[in-house]
């Protein structure tokens, strides 16, 4: 195995274990856009909270045809549930 995998690995355990323990029985929301940044938060969080952790994706109007089904698909197929609000009304 190559040496960075196993950094990589400690480096998400170790984000996990904190987010376990920042939230403890808590919930905890993500708002996810799709992009790196709120994917790979939204990823972690569900691996480190499970249920507890409600995702969201905010259907602004801007977005391509589709696009925010197509990211609820891709993390349905993850194991992870999202609730598209739709919100072009207010932003428009």
């Amino acid at each position: 195995m190559p040496k960075n995998s196993l950094k990589y690995k400690k480096f998400i355990n170790q984000k996990i274990k904190e987010i376990k323990e920042t939230v403890g029985s808590q919930r905890a929301i993500s708002v996810l856009s799709g992009g790196v940044d709120s994917s790979t938060v939204t990823a972690l969080g569900h691996k480190a909270l499970g249920n507890q952790l409600k995702v969201f994706f905010i259907d602004n109007g801007i977005m391509r045809e589709n696009e925010p089904q197509e990211v609820a698909n891709i993390f349905k197929k993850l194991g992870i549930k999202i609730k598209i609000v739709n919100a072009q009304k207010k932003i428009f």
